[in-house]
């Protein structure tokens, strides 16, 4: 197996599980908070935002700058 093919293979997993949470969430409120509501109260925090801010930055430099 090829390191592209792990790295595809880890992402789709990543998917998968974000997809199956998310619905869970949705069946189960009770149980588990949407990733809206996690996303929204995490970003309450300013250093938070920052870090978010960085991280798009990072990933544009490298995959959008090639």
């Amino acid at each position: 197996m090829t390191e592209r093919a792990i790295v595809v293979a880890g992402f789709t997993v990543l998917l998968a599980l974000t997809v199956g949470l998310t619905a869970l969430a949705h069946l189960r409120r009770d149980l588990i908070a949407p990733l809206t509501e996690v996303a929204a109260a995490a970003l309450d925090h300013r250093a938070v935002r920052i870090i978010a801010v960085l991280c798009w930055i990072w990933l544009g430099w490298h995959f959008l700058a090639r």
